[in-house]
């Protein structure tokens, strides 16, 4: 862990559980101190002094209103307008005005200290605001993790076939991706509409135009993994899961690597290309960048029937200046070098890849090493 590129990937997951978790926590505990406000405090008879709009200091503008009430004999005054500090448009802070000449005659008290109190009954969509954009920003943070490597697959043992072929195992095929994608989109709009429904349900309405625009925002931001599911799921009722075979365990950089693959598919396709690729990359934890990839291809331009399988054996060879060897598998060792076959099928309709990570060593340091 004294590596400074791990160090960077653990830092940036610290605070990104920091930030994140400060957003969710302060808007749990607004929304708790509000619900407990409006569900607490008592109507006590008001007089209203002064009520006027003017510029909030928080931005936007806000009701300047002061206001006395008497509890046990003691009259009080607060300036409170809400349970929790208001501020928007002028436009809306001239109808929370307008509403207070028209229901400012009550005043509602806490029980335990009568200085503190609020005028209107008015539930901010801020707290429940704080909660979606915290699961937003750990969404959006995940993303540069998973670019970096963070989430995929070890090379795993690779089992031995007829004739000294020895079969690959992918990294996971189109149902795996379309059941994490599905989780994903159902867990966004679970905890979302959790949120709301609390919200909405419990909370009397400000009327507030951030709150419509952030359900809309939220719920269209879901789409996304949703539309990933549903893509996933379209190929993998068209797509059989490739199949690749090496004739050793593990590339031998520097010398020829001979790859074999099986794409099956299971409905008539007009495929424009299925494509093979030896590929290298460097990974950092927040991203990755590609040193090394060569291609070549199965089929092009054809309509396949369904149940066809598409098959082709390759010779790679690596440049002299590209060959690095695999970096030992640790989801917290960066930077570090993968190797994968990569089967891309490229349709009408959309391009997939099956990852298949494999080691590469080279040989004369393993000759070293033993």
């Amino acid at each position: 862990m004294d590596d400074p590129k791990v160090m960077r990937i653990s830092a940036y997951i610290l605070i990104l559980i920091l930030v994140v978790g400060l957003f969710i926590g302060f808007g749990i505990h607004g929304a708790w101190q509000q619900q407990q406000i409006l569900r607490t405090y008592q109507p006590v008879p008001a007089s209203v002094a002064k009520n006027e709009t003017k510029q909030s200091q928080f931005g936007g503008y806000t009701s300047d209103v002061l206001y006395t009430y008497t509890v046990r004999g003691t009259t009080h005054e607060n300036h409170q307008v809400a349970p929790l500090r208001i501020n928007g448009s002028s436009d809306w802070a001239e109808s929370v005005t307008r509403r207070i000449e028209a229901e400012g005659s009550t005043a509602y008290v806490n029980p335990q200290d009568p200085s503190q109190s609020y005028l209107l009954p008015i539930g901010r969509f801020r707290p429940y605001g704080l909660i979606l954009t915290g699961l937003a920003l750990l969404g959006l943070g995940l993303l540069p993790i998973r670019a970096g490597g963070v989430f995929v697959h070890k090379p795993v043992a690779i089992t031995g076939g007829p004739f000294d072929w020895y079969d690959v195992v992918p990294g996971g095929s189109y149902a795996d991706r379309a059941m994490i994608w599905s989780a994903a989109a159902i867990l966004w709009y679970l905890v979302g509409a959790v949120v709301l429904i609390h919200y909405y349900t419990t909370t009397p309405p400000s009327y507030e135009i951030k709150a419509a625009v952030t359900v809309v925002l939220y719920a269209l931001s879901g789409l996304w993994p949703a539309a990933r599911a549903v893509s996933a799921s379209g190929i993998a009722s068209r797509l059989g899961v490739p199949k690749a075979q090496m004739t050793c365990k593990t590339v031998h950089l520097g010398e020829p690597v001979i790859v074999r693959i099986e794409q099956p598919f299971l409905r008539d396709t007009l495929v424009r290309e299925v494509r093979v690729t030896l590929t290298c990359y460097r990974r950092n934890g927040l991203g990755s960048e590609r040193y090394y990839a060569s291609s070549q291809y199965a089929l092009q331009d054809r309509a396949v029937r369904g149940g066809e399988i598409i098959r082709g054996e390759f010779t790679f060879e690596i440049p002299q200046k590209k060959r690095h060897p695999s970096t030992r598998f640790s989801r917290m060792d960066y930077p570090r070098t993968d190797w994968l076959i990569e089967v891309s099928t490229r349709t009408a309709r959309s391009t997939v890849t099956v990852g298949f990570p494999i080691l590469a060593e080279n040989p004369k340091q393993v000759a070293k090493a033993a």
